[in-house]
């Protein structure tokens, strides 16, 4: 049984909103009850966290990890608050459940919500200092001599100047714990056609998301490298601007451009329709406009678009 779209057709039925989340807590599905509740239009909602976007900031962590604990109960009543487009607060009472065979999804289904209160004006309080095994974006300035490769220079994190602790030692072994460079060192890799040089990999330690390392010579004999690491909310983010950019670019129509996002994601046509409530035959229909728009000659193809 598709319980995505039982679950949608029952509430449409009924009136109640109702929303449909992955594993991850992303919203696959959300009806027009749960869309005119919150005033958002819904194609703000698809593909990003309920966290993300329904959840005030300072209840994102207590919130997560609530949906998480659903996966091992039939059932939970979850009352919160959720943020309407004008940034509203709005307080609702949840019956969420974790259905279907694997993969699993939740099933959240307002059943109470309150009048609207304004976000409290209050400071934002400070950011908490970085989880073990995180690490905050940083630069340094290494020797690409061949004697001293990689011997730091100068670090600075988040655009500060770090104690000169880190001075003198390797960077490879600084930051990578490596007693040799990196095998895909920016400045050690095949001569790139262009400076800067940057690579993508998987942050290391404990940390999650990917770091993007840029690699700039600086001089004879030196190099400045910089460290962004970007989590699955930021790719999330990414995703969907260049799905936006793409559609407005290539004029697709509102259901052209949902087709496209989830094409990208790799989804069949059938998945597609499930998730959109639409036949098979029209995803096909939207799918061979929008390829067209866009230049490509089969939805493989659009991966030469995308990266």
């Amino acid at each position: 049984m598709d319980w995505s779209l039982t679950a949608s057709l029952l509430a449409e039925r009924d009136g109640r909103p109702i929303v449909v989340m992955d594993r991850r807590g992303r919203i696959e599905l959300a009806n027009a009850a749960f869309t005119s509740l919150l005033g958002r239009p819904r194609e703000e909602l698809l593909g990003r966290r309920w966290t993300e976007v329904c959840t005030p900031r300072e209840h994102a962590r207590e919130v997560g990890r609530a949906l998480r604990a659903i996966f091992t109960s039939a059932e939970h009543r979850l009352e919160t608050d959720v943020l309407t487009r004008d940034g509203a607060r709005l307080p609702v009472e949840l019956d969420v459940a974790a259905v279907g065979r694997p993969p699993l999804r939740l099933v959240a289904i307002v059943t109470r919500a309150s009048p609207p209160r304004a976000a409290p004006e209050r400071s934002v309080p400070p950011e908490p200092p970085p989880a073990p095994g995180t690490r905050r974006d940083l630069s340094y300035e290494i020797s690409t001599e061949l004697a001293s490769f990689g011997t730091l220079k100068a670090v600075w994190t988040d655009g500060q100047a770090r104690q000169e602790e880190m001075v003198g030692r390797p960077c490879f072994g600084a930051f990578a714990h490596r007693d040799a460079p990196c095998l895909d060192c920016p400045l050690t890799a095949a001569s790139p056609s262009s400076w800067p040089h940057t690579i993508v990999r998987q942050a290391s330690g404990h940390a999650e998301g990917y770091e993007v390392i840029t690699a700039t010579p600086t001089g004879a004999g030196t190099a400045r490298v910089g460290v962004h690491t970007i989590g699955d909310d930021t790719l999330s983010g990414l995703f969907e601007a260049k799905v936006r950019r793409m559609a407005s670019a290539a004029r697709l129509s509102e259901r052209e451009g949902d087709v496209l996002r989830y094409l990208a994601l790799g989804r069949s046509p059938t998945g597609i329709s499930t998730v959109l409530g639409i036949t098979e035959r029209m995803v096909k229909f939207h799918q061979a406009n929008l390829l067209r728009k866009l230049g490509a000659e089969t939805r493989y193809d659009l991966l030469r678009l995308f990266f």
